[in-house]
């Protein structure tokens, strides 16, 4: 991290005695974001993406020093960011244990950290340091194109770090994080995956459900389409998401996914007797408590 002493098991670049240098695994949205935000910060960032279309586009913004369209031979950076779609992100993990040099830190981005974690175990023995990594962030949009460095300020950060990664590895990869304006978060892969559940995957399963029984409302000539306003526009807006990507987390992650829909459904079931039963009462101490778990979690994740 440039400007700040750092422990001579990570490398020059995190000791302030080199500029730092990242490299940037697949230009995405989170990807071209951590560019943006890195370039920003002072690093030299180079990026890995089969797309030349998005180098080119990060190149023009000045985001990145270099473009790639194959993974190097050797990972000669500080940080690499792997910031692959899940199914080949996991798959990358296992090719780059003997790739990377000696102190740098190597991070992902995936959605899901249980098999992300237990195939970053090739590590253990490494020069270079492993820690999980997942913003909790992003956008319905997907590629370059809407790439922001400010995408991470304002919102948690999780970290998985595996059980043997040095303390001053997790810090100073935190550091870094909370430099971009995030708010890092420390959590068991396993925790981390039923918590993302109710939090993250829920939800968008949620508004697909939404958006689904508005469209079978009615027919095409008086279609519930036709009234809706910001309310259903913002719940549904996570349900134009990538069909392939949420495929792909929602079949990963089944056991936390269902055992998350339970808990919804005795909410929503418990909602539907207050509404059956004209109690008045009982929905509006439901939206007193809903107001308190709102505030509560904006308390949780301010800054």
């Amino acid at each position: 991290m440039p400007g700040q002493t750092r422990p001579q098991i990570l490398s020059a670049g995190w000791r302030g005695e080199a500029k730092a240098r990242a490299c940037i695994i697949g230009l995405g949205l989170i990807g071209g974001s951590w560019a943006g935000a890195l370039h920003l910060e002072g690093w030299e960032v180079e990026a890995v993406d089969r797309d030349e279309s998005s180098l080119n586009g990060a190149l023009e913004k000045g985001w990145i020093s270099k473009g790639l369209t194959e993974i190097p031979e050797f990972l000669d950076y500080d940080l690499v960011v792997v910031a692959l779609p899940l199914p080949h992100l996991v798959d990358s993990l296992t090719r780059f244990g003997n790739r990377i040099r000696d102190g740098a830190i190597l991070t992902d981005v995936g959605s899901l950290k249980t098999d992300i974690c237990a195939r970053a175990g090739n590590f253990k023995d490494k020069g270079a340091f492993f820690v999980g990594g997942h913003p909790m962030t992003g956008s319905e949009k997907s590629g370059f194109a809407v790439a922001d460095p400010r995408l991470f300020q304002g919102f948690p950060y999780v970290l998985t770090p595996l059980p043997d990664c040095p303390g001053t590895v997790v810090e100073a990869l935190s550091r870094l994080l909370e430099r971009l304006g995030a708010k890092v978060i420390l959590r068991e892969p396993a925790e981390h995956d039923a918590e993302v559940a109710l939090v993250s995957h829920i939800p968008h399963l949620l508004a697909v459900a939404l958006a689904l029984a508005a469209n079978d409302l009615g027919d095409s000539a008086s279609s519930a389409l036709q009234l809706a306003g910001r309310s259903f526009r913002e719940i549904t807006r996570i349900a134009d998401s990538s069909p392939e990507m949420w495929r792909e987390i929602l079949t990963k992650n089944a056991p936390a996914v269902l055992q998350g829909l339970e808990l919804w459904q005795e909410k929503l079931t418990q909602l539907s007797d207050y509404v059956r039963q004209g109690d008045g009462d009982g929905i509006a101490e439901a939206f007193r408590q809903a107001h308190d778990v709102r505030r509560s979690m904006e308390k949780l994740n301010s800054i």
